[in-house]
């Protein structure tokens, strides 16, 4: 939809980044243990009950002329590798206009971070392999530092590998097909293909079980998670998975058609100066990145250009086709945020320095839905909100994330998976904040990690106790594919069938309580947002 949808959940990192700076940093071991993987031998860091493997290449440097190609396997290095300290972010932008990146970049980018609970060498557990969000444009894993406390206390080992965003992870061009077997408008997700393989082949050696993979990821990271479902190289690589925020239905940002993305990339490509299609390829990897990068082209018109294609080689149907056709049936968690749009309202209003009104929220609406706009209108009234910020965040949350949700598990209960699904509810600066109220978009990761952009999160209390009820629940799910375990609340699943049938409970997410709630569709509209699509 608009531009701001496409942007990440990194700006409410960032938030909850700032908000909780100055906490005091982790305790550091001092006996690095060392592990032989793909490339060579690593060494750790050891803190607060974890060992951290940061840095390692998963992959080859992927600029030159290696831009806009599938990955390669890495080099292999001599010695002991330190990975005490996260790889350069792939190429990017800030996550709002005008601002840098969070970080140093570089098309040397493939790496992925690794933390294991101490002593987990001789064991056998799950791997949960986290997917970033940033709308296929921004965020990296060093951002999601670390989920030590899911780690050691669900005794699980999570990996977040980075991937190739924008025009180097999601270009689409004829001339790319001709040269790569015919995949094109995917090298992203082959390079998160390329991770789930690393971790594979690599998992048992820090203690893991190759044979029980959970993929989980938000938004983006969401989205990418329904994306291997229909990607037939990612069969076998996970036996679980969780989408966060994300949907494999009637989301913004599922897979574009070949032929979308031939012509998005075309206009991209005549837009940066490569017009001449005989030496297009040479001009675009002889580009500097920032030029590549520069602002006024990573979205054509309110569509965002940077989405992977269905390219009929990486990925090969649309997402719920390959929710119907998955024959492992793997078990799912799908879920949404009860007040995902303030986010969103916040960076396209707030961050600006203008607060929403009828006018903007009209134009909003107009610019987002076009021939349906009235429809939308009229069924969110301004009259009915508020504030206009309000009406605004009900439609992104309803139209965009709660309503797809639904729809990703009616057709995940229709093909028989196994399936769980929440709608996360509580506020990390309560509801009546007047910039993020509510549950915003990736509002659950200050609850789910334990620190983010290396700033360690202080929850006390009863919002403490929340969050470690949302690690177990996570990694019970990876140890048995049910997240229902001791020591938390029980969250139904939704019936067991084979076909249509009435849509299952969702439990509610709240420091307060957890209730499963029958009504989730009705809240939301989604009987209207259904009909838009008919």
């Amino acid at each position: 939809m608009v531009r701001s949808i496409m942007r990440s959940a990194i700006s409410g990192i960032a938030v909850i980044g700032l908000c909780f700076a100055g906490a005091p940093s982790p305790a550091v071991g001092s006996s690095p243990p060392t592990v032989v993987v793909t490339g060579g031998a690593i060494s750790g860091l050891a803190a607060d009950g974890i060992v951290k493997y940061l840095g390692t290449p998963f992959a080859a440097p992927t600029g030159g002329d290696a831009r806009f190609r599938p990955p390669r396997p890495p080099a292999p290095w001599p010695g002991v590798r330190p990975a005490l300290v996260h790889g350069p972010l792939c190429p990017q932008n800030g996550h709002l206009s005008g601002t840098p990146p969070a970080g140093p970049t570089s098309e040397d980018c493939l790496t992925i971070d690794l933390y294991v609970p101490d002593g987990a060498r001789d064991r056998s557990l799950p791997v949960m392999v986290f997917f970033h969000g940033g709308g296929y444009d921004t965020g990296a894993n060093s951002q999601y530092d670390a989920p030590s406390r899911m780690v050691a206390e669900g005794n699980v080992i999570v990996a977040v590998p980075n991937y190739r965003l924008g025009p180097f992870g999601f270009m689409s061009l004829p001339q790319l097909a001709a040269e790569s077997g015919g995949a094109t408008g995917t090298v992203g997700i082959q390079d998160q293909q390329a991770a789930l393989r690393w971790v594979h082949d690599n998992a048992a050696a820090f203690g893991g079980d190759p044979a029980n993979v959970t993929i989980f990821g938000e938004s983006a990271g969401g989205e990418s998670v329904c994306t291997h479902l229909a990607a037939p190289a990612s069969d076998g690589l996970f036996h679980k998975a969780i989408v966060q925020s994300g949907s494999c239905v009637q989301s913004p940002l599922v897979p574009s058609s070949r032929e979308d993305a031939f012509a998005r990339s075309q206009r991209y490509a005549e837009s940066v100066g490569c017009v001449d299609r005989a030496t297009q390829l040479a001009c675009l990897r002889a580009l500097p990145e920032a030029t590549l990068l520069a602002p006024s082209v990573q979205f054509d018109g309110p569509v965002p250009i940077w989405v992977p294609s269905i390219d009929g080689v990486v990925i090969t149907r649309t997402l719920d086709a390959g929710l119907e056709a998955d024959d492992r049936k793997i078990p799912l968690i799908v879920g949404s945020n009860g007040d995902e749009g303030a986010l969103f309202v916040a960076e396209s209003d707030y961050a600006r320095g203008r607060a929403p009104d009828a006018a903007s929220y009209e134009r909003y609406v107009r610019q987002s839905f076009g021939a349906y706009a009235d429809r939308v209108l009229a069924e969110y009234p301004l009259d009915r909100y508020p504030t206009p910020a309000a009406a605004q965040s009900a439609v992104i949350t309803d139209g965009l994330f709660a309503c797809p949700a639904l729809f990703t598990s009616r057709v995940a209960r229709d093909a028989g998976h196994p399936l769980w699904q929440y709608e996360f509810d509580q506020a990390p600066f309560g509801d009546d904040d007047p910039v993020l109220p509510g549950a915003f978009h990736s509002a659950e990761l200050a609850y789910l990690f334990t620190s983010l952009m290396g700033v360690p999160i202080p929850w006390t209390g009863p919002s403490d106790a929340f969050a470690r009820q949302l690690q177990r629940w996570w990694t019970h799910f990876a140890h048995t594919g049910d997240p229902n375990g001791p020591g938390v609340p029980q969250w139904t699943a939704w019936p067991a069938q084979n076909g249509p049938g009435p849509d299952g409970p969702v439990v509610v997410m709240r420091a307060t309580g957890s209730p499963m709630s029958h009504d989730f569709g009705a809240g939301h509209k989604c009987g209207f947002w259904s009909e838009r699509f008919r």
